[in-house]
């Protein structure tokens, strides 16, 4: 489950997540911390953030899918410290014709 947490560490929503998307590649425990918007998790968006004064050291990263591999997108997140990666399809990337699924 993914978990949204005040700041007095109260549970403000639960999120069930899906088991069947799991990836076998992730080290295995909890991770805990903020959340930042890396957009597609590209080195000149992560480039922007760092520029903006956002750090991602400690954080858990929103990336979504697309402009990218998935590998690739972990990686450039681990590498400016983020503990975790949550990978989103965006509707706007992933619509067919009709802008549907």
């Amino acid at each position: 489950a993914l978990r949204w947490v005040g700041p007095g560490g109260e549970e403000l929503e639960r999120l069930r997540l899906d088991p069947d998307a799991f990836c076998a590649w992730s080290a295995p425990g909890n991770a805990t911390g903020g959340l930042v918007y890396g957009h597609y998790g590209r080195p000149q968006d992560l480039a922007q953030l760092q520029a903006r004064g956002v750090s991602a050291r400690g954080h858990l990263m929103l990336l979504r899918l697309g402009r990218g591999s998935p590998a690739q997108k972990v990686a450039a997140a681990a590498g400016a410290g983020a503990v975790g990666v949550l990978l989103y399809p965006d509707p706007q990337d992933t619509a067919g014709p009709g802008g549907g699924p």
